[in-house]
């Protein structure tokens, strides 16, 4: 039953003070001027802000205030007036127009009305969605255990539609069809609804015995799975022809030997877009998918493609479901990949297909080995092998023409002609690189990629360390629109639509030939500033937002040129900003932090080997000049930029750390940016983080005999180093950090079931050769190896289930350790990872790094925990 009641007086009591809680009270704290230090028991008041949704005119937005305590708001706020909406314990909702937002909390749909306040509350909702018109409302009733009623009403709540016994249903993207099953008296039916001026409702299919899943819908065609015991079918339904079209692997003609349609959920059905072919995919036979029997012998050749522990957990590649389109009119099946080329992706005008063995140079020592890019025509069948031994971190780009495919080779970006079969090079003679220009890896560098490509598919726009390049896919006109290399700043174009924007290093999306803007994000290279502004070909650049802060979080209106971000830098709390024209502050989070003292931060200058580094230096709150402090340094590669970003006090935190804490407790913070020399990680970051250190010490705020380190994962790598080869340190911690470059060497890694070679010849660990290469540089590398010359206490973490750096790793230095009789401490996690997900040991392990570090640099106490059992 529908309650209505005005306001929702009830639901939103408690949320609503805290609004006025929020937007009143810090003011009142900062008249008297009054500023106090903060306690753990004041981490509680912040905040994080997340925006949800932008209305489609930009009216109104909605964002989340999430807290440790896990007591979260979901508040709607106008954007042109101070009315806001409250939902206490919701993540999300739905707008509807200008008018009107949803949201589920519970199993209650709430529909607020925005403009009269009005509120409807409806029970025992599971899922919902407004059409494309903004005309009706579509709800999933609960009914039975996994049996739903679908109503649809108006938006004046009158029900113009209602279905029972609803299992299975697919909401179209566009919000304009609605594809679902049901089952009475164990008969199964499909239909759809259609969304428009009038609701039009159809049944597909009747009274079967076997039910329905897998819905696709595009262009008026919708597909479908019907899951016939060991032998599913898939179906094509025509709307405007009303014609259904049936694919029966016993009745089709080439249908593959001892193949089945598979019917798994995880394997989604896909339409081109005129609807007129269906992807899907198929299973191969029993016989040859079946498992590994986990009590039966393991047989481990070193010839094998793909390490034994891949195969069992993972699975064989070549024996996994594979891709085929089916064109129903046409009554033709052709089958895509195979146990040969078993990976693959089609291109956007869904007339050609790319496959590839990810396995085809196994074994070999790198993250990804290379591959052989073959093209299949989709009319045809034939296929043809169009790169060989590919091995670029860029995945092959794909236009949404189906005309070309770009990709990466030789330190230049190329062209691909599908019509010509030529391949181009469109980037040589250019002044720039377009490959990753300061990579202080040993991996082969990789490109910046592209941002996408022109409506009428002439040229792409490609990335050098910067800026943007238009250039034809023929090579002929190459253009740098847009000037940032000599400002030292970064531009990438940011997808359009209404959800958050995400620069990608490949893009298949369309970029408009028309006087159309594009959006931009800037990045200044070495403060880590970062803004947005337009651009196109006739006026440039325009409508910068450019301040000393940092942008994240960027939404665009569906309907019209305005935005919302989230604004912040390290003295600035979060707030969400409006872009309309101009910059407008909607709401600004943790105001309370007026009331208390919090430090500065300021960048660094210092050299390492006549290299010029910078890093990030936190003061602590209520800093005294003149004074010198304890000083934690946080360690890992390139931290600089950071200054830009807010840091709130937790104890909530993944790795156990969280900078605010520390300055608010009276420590300085740094975090140095460091200098690498390959195969020599123990040397270069000692030399980066000491340099770093003395840079501070010299400007008389640190005291040189109050310092700790900290670290985790490959910085818990170089924490472990770097007390090898200094004493510098009053104490360090260290967590989930290699320690043994030999056995970490020649480890399976436990999440991607593969060998860990990489990580020192190519990634981080820097060495650049293998083992048996260059043995000694593994040996001087491993901190298990230098264990005897530490003498600084040493607190270490890990998660006993760490799938990234092997929990032995920390297990094994910490009997080093015991053997030399050091001070050493190791604190395992059971049922972690790699970062810390429950909250107790978030707390837990926060605390305890806290009085280790007070203890060693604060005199304070030794905790009973840091004591041994003797």
């Amino acid at each position: 039953m529908q309650d209505i009641k005005r306001g929702c007086n009830r639901f939103c009591f408690k949320a609503c003070f805290l609004i006025f809680w929020l937007m009143t009270c810090p003011p009142v704290w900062g008249q008297d001027g009054q500023k106090r230090f903060l306690t753990k028991e004041d981490y509680a008041l912040w905040s994080k802000l997340y925006i949800k949704k932008i209305s489609d005119h930009g009216n109104w937005v909605s964002y989340t205030l999430q807290y440790d305590s896990k007591e979260d708001t979901l508040f709607v706020r106008s954007t042109t007036g101070g009315m806001t909406y409250p939902f206490p314990k919701v993540s999300d909702g739905i707008f509807n127009g200008e008018n009107q937002f949803a949201c589920i909390t519970g199993d209650t749909l709430v529909q607020q009305d925005l403009n009269s306040g009005t509120c409807i509350k409806t029970a025992g909702i599971y899922q919902f969605f407004f059409s494309k018109n903004q005309k009706y409302l579509a709800m999933l009733k609960k009914q039975a255990a996994g049996i739903y009623t679908l109503e649809i009403q108006d938006n004046n709540s009158k029900t113009l539609e209602r279905i029972s016994d609803v299992t299975q249903w697919y909401f179209d993207p566009d919000c304009k069809v609605i594809v679902y099953s049901t089952r009475t008296a164990e008969k199964h039916s499909v239909g759809y609804i259609q969304l428009d001026k009038a609701i039009a409702k159809r049944t597909i299919v009747s009274n079967s015995t076997f039910p329905f899943q897998n819905f696709a819908y595009k262009k008026n065609t919708i597909a479908f799975v019907q899951t016939v015991t060991d032998h599913p079918l898939l179906l094509s339904y025509a709307i405007d022809q009303d014609i259904l079209h049936q694919l029966d692997p016993a009745r089709q003609q080439g249908f593959p030997s001892g193949m089945t349609i598979s019917d798994e959920l995880t394997h989604r059905l896909t339409l081109s877009d005129d609807g007129r072919r269906v992807f899907f995919w198929l299973a191969e036979s029993k016989d040859i998918s079946r498992p590994i029997d986990l009590k039966a012998v393991e047989i481990w050749n070193t010839q094998d493609r793909l390490l034994f522990d891949y195969k069992k957990y993972l699975g064989d590649l070549s024996n996994e479901n594979k891709m085929a389109v089916w064109s129903p009119e046409e009554n033709t099946l052709l089958q895509i990949t195979d146990s040969r080329l078993p990976a693959g992706f089609v291109n956007g005008a869904s007339t050609h297909a790319f496959i590839y063995d990810p396995a085809a140079y196994e074994p070999q020592s790198k993250d990804n080995g290379p591959f052989d890019l073959y093209i299949v025509d989709l009319q045809t069948g034939k296929r043809k092998c169009i790169l060989e031994k590919y091995s670029s971190r860029m995945i092959p780009a794909a236009s949404r023409d189906g005309l070309h495919l770009c990709y990466a080779k030789d330190g230049d970006l190329w062209i691909y002609d599908i019509k010509k079969d030529t391949h181009t090079n469109i980037t040589t003679g250019l002044p720039d690189s377009f490959f990753k220009e300061d990579s202080d890896m040993p991996e082969d560098s990789y490109p910046y990629g592209i941002g996408g490509w022109s409506e009428g598919g002439k040229s792409i726009i490609a990335y050098d360390a910067f800026d943007l390049w238009q250039i034809n896919v023929d090579g002929s006109v190459k253009k740098r629109v847009t000037h940032g290399r000599e400002i030292k700043r970064t531009y990438r174009i940011k997808n359009a639509g209404s959800g958050p924007y995400d620069s990608k290093g490949t893009s298949d999306k369309v970029i408009p030939d028309s006087a159309d803007k594009l959006l931009l994000e800037i990045k200044d290279r070495n403060s880590g500033v970062t803004g947005f502004c337009h651009w196109n070909a006739a006026s440039g650049l325009s409508d910068i937002v450019w301040n000393n802060t940092s942008i994240e979080q960027l939404y665009k209106a569906a309907d019209s040129t305005v935005y919302t971000y989230v604004e912040q830098h390290y003295d600035m709390p979060p707030k969400l900003m409006l872009y309309r024209q101009s910059p407008k502050e909607i709401f600004q989070s943790n105001k309370q932090q007026q009331k208390f003292w919090r430090g500065n931060a300021a960048l660094i200058q210092y050299t390492v080997n006549g290299k010029n580094m910078q890093g990030l230096l936190y003061y602590p709150a209520g800093y005294t000049e003149g004074a010198v402090y304890p000083m934690i340094v946080y360690i890992y590669q390139r931290q600089s930029q950071h200054i830009t970003t807010y840091e709130a006090p937790t104890l909530y935190s993944p790795q156990g750390f969280s900078i605010a804490n520390y300055t608010a407790q009276g420590y300085l913070v740094l975090l140095p940016d460091m200098a690498y020399e390959l195969g020599k990680v123990a040397a270069s970051a000692t030399e980066s983080v000491l340099a770093a250190v003395d840079a501070v010490i010299a400007k008389g705020l640190a005291d040189p005999g109050k310092i700790g380190l900290i670290g985790h994962s490959f910085g818990g790598y170089e924490a472990d180093l770097i007390i090898s080869q200094t004493d510098r340190f009053a104490a360090a911690v260290s967590g989930s950090g290699w320690t043994d470059l030999v056995s970490s060497y020649l480890f399976i890694n436990s999440g991607f079931k593969k060998p860990e070679y990489f990580r020192a010849e190519d990634d981080q660990i820097r060495i650049g050769k293998s083992l048996y290469e260059d043995p000694q540089s593994y040996l001087q590398n491993s901190p298990v190896l230098l264990a005897a010359t530490i003498k600084t206490p040493l607190l270490g973490w890990t998660g006993k289930e760490d799938p990234t750096v092997h929990p032995l790793q920390s297990m094994e230095f910490y009997m080093a350790l015991r053997r030399l009789n050091k001070t050493h401490t190791l604190l395992v996690y059971p049922e972690e990872g790699h970062f810390l997900l429950k909250k107790e040991n978030q707390k837990d392990l926060s605390e305890r790094i806290q009085q280790w570090f007070d203890c060693y640099l604060k005199n304070g106490r030794i905790q009973p925990w840091m004591k041994s059992d003797n």
